[in-house]
């Protein structure tokens, strides 16, 4: 009887020490199963929000009011366009399954899903996409998207037609883009005025709060026609400092950093917690002159700085390296850019030379207005060696856009295009033409018989070698005549938690957040 109490003493004091092992935890792997009717271990659920830091708010949530790349960034998330852009850049059916263009390329008739629904519940009908592509062709926002277009028909319930100025290269890729985003006919019109505050769309997310200055905040829309988001929940949070915002993004407070700052971009790509994505800009730098009048209507004054710059070391000097040189005025993301093509190339005697022949064998001095200092101070430097002294005027924003861009007062100045959609008609025609001289388009003040031709073909040709060959020649027409000097494409980064999938960079910053998941 002794023994068989202190076997029994020493059971019980086994199974209390095998009770009180495992940290804390008194559950067992077998209960688990048990517990959850399976054999796999329980795992924590896949994270569904993100948080997503920009340095400014956009300027309206109404896609046909919309002018800025930032505010087209977010409008893509709750509105969907005809045609839409695939993350690897290609056009896809959209809200239509396909289209159709006329013989002369000036009509086009699209299908459209008939499984589309707004965010409050309603059909998407064919009445709410004549109203939206007649509401953008009208707007004063628009036009640089919807120039060549005259007007939206119905045609039955399920299909519309898009009838154009005339036959347009690029107007599918217009197409694609968030000003032609479609809205609810009902919505904006029962409150257009709030409309912008308070969107309607078919996007894969939708709308549920905006606090100024602080965060704009979306759920995934369930009835999305694609299929609900991965990302449940999707705050864009305004962060104006883009250091602060990188510091976030390294404490984990937000996960995706749009446009990160130069200064911060090492760190970031060295941060073992995060992954880098880039891709040349659909934006480029450059020197203008006013061609019509002034010093600079001397064709060899413009061509003498040509030959001056270095746009190596003025990558180096401006941007830390990380540029990419442009030979020609046309981005290299671009439909039309030409390869292999080259511009006059740095060359510091011929510039002297070409300097003395335009009259100016001792030099000169000339005003020199900018927005962007960095690299205005390093071509101030590379003017020196031949023999120009720039005085840099930094100006502000609203005073440079009104005085140089739309009125033209000035001789040489530092600025940027941006191509909307990927196609060199959209940073070509308006800035080259003669038809547009001044207001806010042909700031160059240039009319050139040649290149209106080649412009006006390249724009309405339905031949893309045609309209390839014709920008060959409008890129040759504007190195040979000087009409500006194309410097370099900035790189647009964004940066983002490594166990987020689906993250790319885009040349004019756009993000689809619906292909986003949590690894």
């Amino acid at each position: 009887m002794k023994l068989k109490s202190i076997f029994c003493y020493l059971l019980i004091f086994a199974l209390v020490l095998t009770g009180c092992s495992g940290g804390g935890n008194n559950t067992s792997n077998t209960e688990l199963k048990e517990e959850t009717g399976n054999n796999e271990v329980q795992s924590d659920p896949v994270k569904d929000s993100v948080v997503f830091s920009i340095n400014a708010e956009p300027s309206t949530l109404d896609p046909q009011k919309g002018n800025d790349l930032l505010t087209f960034m977010v409008h893509c998330q709750i509105f969907d366009t005809l045609i839409r852009e695939s993350s690897d850049g290609t056009l896809v059916p959209g809200i239509a399954e396909e289209w159709k263009f006329s013989d002369d390329g000036k009509e086009i008739v699209f299908k459209l899903r008939n499984d589309v629904k707004f965010h409050n519940g309603d059909q998407m009908t064919a009445d709410d996409v004549v109203f939206s592509f007649n509401r953008a062709i009208n707007s004063t926002f628009t036009k640089r998207i919807t120039g060549s277009m005259d007007r939206m028909e119905k045609v039955d319930d399920s299909n519309v037609k898009l009838i154009l100025k005339y036959s347009y290269g690029p107007v599918l890729d217009c197409i694609a883009t968030s000003n032609l985003g479609i809205v609810s006919q009902k919505a904006v019109e029962a409150d257009e005025e709030g409309f912008a505050r308070n969107p309607v769309g078919t996007g894969a997310f939708k709308f549920v709060e905006w606090s100024n200055g602080e965060k704009i905040v979306f759920e995934s829309f369930d009835d999305y026609y694609r299929g609900e988001a991965n990302i449940k929940n999707l705050t864009f949070k305004i962060i104006s400092d883009k250091t602060s915002a990188a510091v976030a993004l390294e404490n984990g407070e937000v996960d995706v950093l749009l446009s990160p700052a130069e200064a911060d971009r090492n760190n970031l790509i060295d941060n073992e917690n995060i992954k880098y994505y880039e891709t040349e800009s659909n934006s480029f730098y450059f020197i203008s002159f006013n061609n019509e009048e002034g010093l600079f209507s001397n064709k060899l004054l413009r061509e003498a700085i040509s030959y001056a710059i270095d746009r190596e070391s003025l990558i180096i000097g401006a941007l830390e390296g990380n540029g990419a040189a442009l030979e020609s005025a046309i981005p290299t993301n671009c439909f039309g850019a030409p390869q292999n093509f080259k511009g006059n190339q740095y060359d510091v005697e011929k510039a002297k030379a070409l300097l003395a022949e335009a009259g100016y064998p001792n030099g000169l001095t000339v005003k020199l207005p900018t927005l962007y200092l960095d690299p205005t101070e390093v071509l101030q430097d590379q003017l020196r060696q031949i023999g120009i002294t720039a005085e840099i005027e930094q100006m502000e924003r609203g005073a440079w856009l009104q005085d140089v861009y739309t009125d033209n007062k000035y001789e040489i100045t530092v600025g940027s295009y941006s191509a909307l959609v990927p196609d060199a008609d959209q940073i070509t025609y308006n800035r080259y033409h003669g038809d547009f001289v001044g207001g806010g388009n042909n700031m160059v003040r240039c009319n050139i018989p040649e290149l209106n031709e080649a412009l006006d073909l390249a724009r309405t040709s339905q031949d893309p070698e045609v309209r390839k060959a014709e920008y060959t020649k409008v890129s040759e027409i504007i190195r040979d005549e000087s009409v500006l000097i194309p410097l370099y494409s900035s790189i647009n980064g964004i940066a983002a938690n490594k166990d987020l999938k689906g993250v790319q960079a885009h040349p004019v910053q756009r993000a689809y957040v619906y292909d986003y998941s949590w690894q």
